[in-house]
Parts: C-alpha cells; sequence; structure tokens
C-alpha cells in the first residue's frame, strides 16, 4: 500500500501504568502500542476453530450479501489481495459475544471510560460501537481513511495475524477534503491519491505500524487512520471518552441531534456542562 512518507513513529512500551498512560498518550494525543497487555488473547475462546464450532448461528452482511460466522472465516483465511474475503466484518461483543466480556480485561481509560456509565444514558452511548470484533482477510483494508465516529478514544488488540495501521495527526485534516456530510470520512483514496482533485495531501505525512498479536494500539480522539491487513485476521475494538475528549463527544451529539431533533438538540449542550462536572468529580474522587 502506497502511502505519503513517514515522519515519525509509535512508542512501544510495556510495563505502562494508567497514569503514565493517561498523562502522556492521552493528554498528548498520541498514539501509542502497549506490547505487555494481550495475554488475555491466547485463550482457546479466541481461535477459529472455537468460534466456527460454537457460533455458527451468527450471520452478517457485507455488501448487500449475507454469510454465516463460518462462511466469513472461510474466506477470510482464503484471501488474497486479487480475490478479498468481504470486509469490514464487525461483531459486536456485547450483543453476539456476552459472554467473552468477563475474558477480557479492562484496558487503559485514563480514570474511567464514560461510555460504560450508567449515568451517560443509553440514547448517547450507542451511538457508539463500544466493543467490537473484525474478522479479516489478506489483502483487506478498511474502506476510507476517517476519524473515528463521535470523537472518541479507540484501542484494538491484535488476537490473531498482523495489521498495518497508516496514521495522520489531526493537524492535517485540511489535506484530507473531509466530506461535508460525512465529516469524520474523507473521500481520498490513500494508495492512489488523485493529486489534481486534492492537491493538499502531498503534503499529509504517515504514520505507518504493524500490530502484531497480543498487542494494543491508542488512538486518540481526532486522529485520521485506516488499515491494511497481512493475513487472516482477528482484532477486538473498544471505544472511549474520557475527560480529555468529553466535549468533543458531546459537541459532536449535539450536532447531530440538531439536524434529527432541532427543538431538543440544546438538552445535549446543558448535559455536556453538568455530566462534565458530575463525572470529573467523581472521577477525582479515585484519583
Amino acid at each position: 500500500m502506497e502511502t505519503n512518507a513517514i515522519t515519525c513513529t509509535i512508542d512501544r512500551v510495556s510495563g505502562l501504568s494508567e497514569k503514565e498512560f493517561y498523562n502522556k498518550y492521552v493528554k498528548g494525543s498520541l498514539p501509542v502500542i502497549v506490547t505487555d497487555k494481550g495475554e488475555w488473547t491466547k485463550k482457546e475462546k479466541f481461535t477459529t476453530d472455537y468460534f466456527k464450532t460454537n457460533y455458527n448461528h451468527l450471520t452478517r452482511t457485507v455488501n448487500g450479501k449475507t454469510y454465516t460466522l463460518s462462511e466469513i472465516i472461510d474466506l477470510c483465511e482464503a484471501s488474497t489481495p486479487e480475490n478479498k474475503a468481504p470486509y469490514p466484518n464487525i461483531f459486536d461483543v456485547q450483543r453476539d459475544f456476552p459472554e467473552y466480556l468477563d475474558d477480557i480485561p479492562e484496558m487503559f481509560y485514563g480514570k474511567s471510560n464514560r461510555l460504560q456509565s450508567s449515568l451517560l444514558p443509553d440514547y448517547i452511548a450507542k451511538r457508539t460501537n463500544k466493543r467490537e470484533l473484525f474478522f479479516g482477510g489478506k489483502g483487506c483494508s478498511f474502506p476510507t481513511l476517517h476519524i473515528d465516529y463521535l470523537g472518541v478514544h479507540t484501542q484494538l488488540v491484535q488476537i490473531i495475524g498482523e495489521k498495518d495501521f497508516i496514521l495522520y495527526s489531526p493537524d492535517q485534516t485540511p489535506c484530507f477534503y473531509p466530506d461535508k456530510i460525512k465529516t469524520n470520512q474523507s473521500p481520498v483514496d490513500i494508495t492512489n491519491p488523485d493529486y489534481e482533485k486534492y492537491p493538499l495531501f502531498k503534503n499529509a505525512k504517515a504514520i505507518r505500524t504493524t500490530l502484531k498479536p497480543g498487542e494494543m494500539l491508542f488512538i486518540p480522539s481526532g486522529w485520521w487512520h485506516t488499515t491494511y491487513i497481512h493475513n487472516f485476521n482477528l482484532t477486538y475494538a473498544i471505544d472511549h471518552v474520557n475527560s480529555y475528549n468529553w466535549d468533543t463527544f458531546m459537541e459532536e451529539n449535539y450536532l447531530a441531534a440538531k439536524k434529527s431533533h432541532p427543538k431538543i438538540a440544546w438538552i445535549a449542550k446543558v448535559y455536556k456542562v453538568i455530566m462534565g462536572r458530575l463525572f470529573n468529580l467523581k472521577e477525582n474522587l479515585f484519583d
């Protein structure tokens, strides 16, 4: 996959404390790979045989065609760059694999993950896909360069295979010509960019890193990214919101509500202020 020049690297660390994670990477808006938090990925439950034996009743529709989980796994295992498996194949852990929740440990959230708090109403929290499993095959890539929806942070743990992540810092946003409606998506094809149509993309500088089994990648709020898969792949992803990206998250909710429910959109503004203070107070008690 061709991308613009790499200008810096992502830290790969172990022995990182929650405080260090929050102060350096969350507050600093810096991606990081944590290499020592993935022992749980080696459990039998996360093997293809186990999924095919116990969860073949699950189905997903990709590009208008419906597949069983076994069919998805088989297609992903046989995938080549010339004959790619359907992608993305996303399963909601809480809905599809609820018994797995006890097998996946809490990760670094920076004091708390507000998406999982009972203080956040479901009609707000449910707009983010909070815990997901992605199945993919060789040659597959995420369809668009994008920022994760509603300004959430994202943590991804590689379970099987290796996956490239191509990231761009938020200050380069003008280079990506964000869609006027879906403002978190870019129309630029980074593998074959049209520089006549998108001349500023020539100035974009990518960071490219490969995530290996058992490793966790933190992508801060506002970072543009996409992926490329080298082999059969299984990745776990979880979104989170904390004090750093709370205002962005609620502002995005307000803008969405303004389009669909303009008369009551102001509630999101009030909620942002009042509940933001309450969350901060609650989190500071355990600081």
